[in-house]
């Protein structure tokens, strides 16, 4: 009976060692992994960081010689803005249907682009002060943007190098560029009182009053003819066909004494 009792206090033993060893063996290897995880994870971060700053500092090469060439024209640059936003929104859109952020999220960072960033563009080359509502409004929106995707990507850990070019192209790399896109000459820095107007007073007032609905239907109409015309002295083609789809042009032109 001792003998047996003996043998089965070294079969305990040695199966608790066995156990200890084995969970010894675990904890090792799931160590050696999360350390292998954060080495990788830093190194992304540290990757995505470089290649952000690369791709925005070529982006301000590229927007610095737009400018140059267009310093004095602010309807050029204000539809260069008008599609490096689009790009941002388009770029967002990919993101949300890739399942890295909610739909949530970027139906709010639509508003924020509209109500921020499209209003910008629109009051550009208007110059506002520090103190004034539209640099707050804009750097809270900013700050607003920062918080929700910081907040509300799927897995951050998998999407860290995500964060990071969002981060550094999208929401603070736009601020930097619309500062450089301002006329360095002060009496270019004014936009008409229409223009210099948020766009949520424009939205309300376009919903409440209808003859701010039929100036600004006025307004749009003035631009396109502008654009028509512009597009018909430059090319026959476009003359022609212009002139094919509306009578009034045919008119017009015939008046000038131009032959279709």
């Amino acid at each position: 009976l001792a003998q047996a009792n003996s043998s089965s206090k070294e079969t305990l033993i040695s199966f608790r060692r066995k156990i200890g060893s084995e969970q010894l063996v675990r904890l090792v290897q799931s160590r050696r992994g999360n350390m292998a995880y954060q080495i990788m994870l830093t190194w992304t971060i540290l990757l995505s960081i470089i290649a952000s700053i690369i791709v925005f500092a070529v982006l301000v090469w590229i927007w610095g010689s737009f400018l140059d060439r267009n310093e004095h024209d602010p309807g050029r640059v204000r539809a260069g803005m008008f599609i490096g936003l689009s790009v941002v929104m388009t770029a967002e859109l990919g993101i949300a249907t890739s399942g890295v952020v909610t739909s949530k999220t970027f139906a709010l960072s639509l508003l924020i682009n509209l109500w921020g960033g499209m209003d910008a563009v629109l009051r550009f080359p208007a110059s506002h002060d520090l103190e004034s509502w539209f640099s707050a409004k804009q750097f809270a929106l900013l700050c607003l943007k920062t918080v929700l995707y910081a907040f509300s990507f799927i897995s951050f850990r998998q999407s860290a190098g995500t964060f990071i070019a969002m981060l550094l192209l999208n929401i603070w790399g736009l601020p930097v560029l619309y500062v450089m896109a301002l006329p360095l000459d002060p009496r270019e820095q004014v936009a008409s009182d229409e223009s210099d107007v948020d766009l949520a007073l424009r939205v309300w007032q376009l919903a409440m009053c209808s003859k701010e609905r039929r100036r600004c239907m006025d307004s749009c109409r003035s631009w396109m003819n502008r654009k028509l015309v512009a597009a018909s002295e430059k090319s026959s083609i476009a003359r022609i066909a212009i002139c094919a789809a509306s009578p009034q042009y045919r008119r017009a032109f015939s008046k000038k004494g131009r032959s279709i």
